[in-house]
């Protein structure tokens, strides 16, 4: 039986609310925090004074390997070591609601701002008390949430345990798909996700790219699905980098609340199908995602908000990459005043963010619907017009497996799975040591846009 997040939130409150001094309104507030990085990544939103440290006690302090080789093993990765920490708490939980089977065994590690650097790694099983992590679980010392080293020993911890068929692997933090961390002068931008706010330590994007790449190696097989529950993620410059470390990657435009994954129904479906591919396994995710902020978007989003969540097979990249020069260097050769004016039509995500490109903001839209703008603008009956249409088809088609969006009105439909970079002045200069920018005119296109006399060849 599947038990909404309402509920849980309830039982979880109650627990801690002796503990702490808050109210469920301010717990309610917490949670919802989206699962975007402030301007100031050292801090990311957390209080100043943080609140006592919530009972995650290792109920056992060993945890044995599983008698049967799983069809999957999902590893959760949660640093939670932010504001967003209660949503960590509430997501184990919702974990044990279906826990660990003979086909699908599931691990996961939380750090959370109040463990003075201790982290605990659990082996989820199935309980009916929503309000207490009771699986298994071992303290880990002197952890550092935001290094992508110790991402990876997580992985290799849990596959050493539980090796499968399959593997999930998922990031959970906060995600900045673009970000100038730099500051004011546009220096030193990363993209990245899981930021610690005990260390100040995040993973870089190029990192998540490294992590893969040897926790595959560790299992003898690419990882089938890697995803990120976090906002912002699915960016063009962010999916590329990590494409060939992972069959399918699951991840999100826009922003992702903070009540992030429903664990409970992605566990159930994924136990309901064992059997599932990588891309069956994705699809799980994106469709249960949809379903759950479908049927809770009166509570949970304003009429000015909405949701997005896309499956990339990473094996069509080649394919993409060189309809995508194809279209650039068309664009190059034609009206660059409707082009523009189709890019101001596009709809921006982050809820349609159009501020300066200097604060912590990704300064993204959907690729396949400011192609469709600029279609618009150009008009049928050229060589230009066409090649927008095959580049639409052929992201809708073959890059993106399943996108499913909810959203307050017709401009949500329209994205398709694939944000890209757009800076409203200022380009950002670290963009050229992207993997996409070395195999792609995508930077070129950006600074053809910011600058008429900028050439490509």
């Amino acid at each position: 039986m599947c038990i909404s997040k309402i509920l849980i939130l309830v039982f979880t409150f109650a627990l801690y609310a002796g503990a702490q001094d808050t109210s469920f309104e301010d717990f309610s507030k917490d949670l919802n925090n989206v699962k975007a990085v402030n301007i100031n990544p050292a801090s990311n939103g957390s209080t100043s004074s943080p609140a006592p440290t919530p009972a995650l006690t290792p109920s056992h302090s060993s945890i044995s390997a599983q008698a049967e080789m799983p069809e999957w093993l999902v590893m959760v990765f949660i640093n939670a070591r932010n504001n967003l920490w209660r949503a960590g708490i509430l997501d184990i939980n919702e974990m044990e609601i279906i826990g660990s089977t003979a086909k699908i065994a599931v691990t996961a590690e939380i750090g959370i701002i109040q463990d003075k650097g201790n982290s605990t790694r659990f082996f989820i099983q199935k309980d009916t008390d929503t309000s207490t992590i009771t699986s298994p679980g071992v303290q880990v010392m002197n952890s550092d949430m935001g290094s992508w080293k110790h991402f990876v020993n997580f992985a290799k911890w849990s596959i050493r345990r539980h090796p499968a068929k399959k593997y999930m692997v998922i990031l959970w933090n906060h995600g900045s798909g673009r970000v100038d961390i730099g500051g004011a002068d546009n220096t030193g931008a990363e993209l990245g996700i899981a930021y610690d706010d005990l260390t100040r330590n995040f993973i870089r994007n190029s990192q998540i790219a490294m992590a893969l790449k040897e926790i595959s190696q560790y299992a003898g097989k690419k990882v089938d699905v890697y995803s990120s529950d976090a906002c912002l993620m699915q960016m063009l410059s962010v999916a590329y980098e990590i494409k060939d470390h992972a069959e399918y990657l699951v991840q999100s435009e826009e922003i992702v609340p903070g009540y992030g994954f429903p664990y409970d129904t992605l566990l159930t479906d994924l136990n309901a199908k064992p059997s599932s591919s990588g891309e069956e396994g994705a699809r799980i995710i994106v469709d249960r995602y949809n379903e759950f902020y479908e049927l809770k978007k009166s509570i949970l989003l304003s009429s000015k908000k909405g949701t997005t969540m896309s499956s990339i097979d990473s094996n069509k990249f080649p394919g993409f990459v060189s309809l995508l020069n194809q279209w650039i260097k068309l664009a190059v050769k034609s009206d660059r005043d409707k082009i523009i004016k189709a890019l101001d039509k596009t709809g921006a995500l982050e809820y349609n963010y159009e501020g300066h490109d200097t604060t912590g903001n990704a300064r993204s839209r959907d690729l396949s619907y400011f192609v469709y703008k600029v279609n618009k603008e150009i008009g049928e009956g050229s060589a230009f017009y066409d090649k927008g249409v095959e580049l639409q088809k052929y992201i809708s088609e073959s890059l993106i497996k399943d996108n499913k969006t909810t959203g307050p009105h017709y401009s949500y439909s329209r994205m398709k799975g694939l944000a890209v970079y757009f800076p409203k002045m200022i380009y950002d200069t670290s963009y050229d040591e992207m993997l996409i920018s070395r195999d792609s005119l995508w930077d070129d296109f950006i600074k053809w846009i910011l600058d008429e006399s900028y050439g490509i060849k």
